[in-house]
């Protein structure tokens, strides 16, 4: 069985490739959040104390998307 770190580890592994890739930007964000989905349904015992820890990911995740949209945005100005 995967643990719950390494199933964290994709999420963050995905969010970083969304940045680095903005034209699969979509792609790695989906597997990202299924990745960081996963990893509280597939531990229940923990998540309550994951709630905070998956409120920061999803924060990053949201991070990355803008920061994606802004520089795409500059590139078209």
């Amino acid at each position: 069985m995967t643990s719950q770190s390494e199933l964290r580890s994709r999420a963050a592994l995905c969010a970083q490739l969304a940045e680095r890739e903005p034209a699969n930007r979509a792609l790695w964000m989906a597997e990202a959040e299924t990745w960081a989905r996963l990893s509280t349904e597939s531990f229940p015992a923990n998540q309550g104390k994951r709630r905070a820890a998956d409120n920061n990911a999803s924060t990053r995740l949201t991070d990355i998307c803008r920061r994606s949209d802004a520089r795409g945005f500059n590139m078209l100005a």
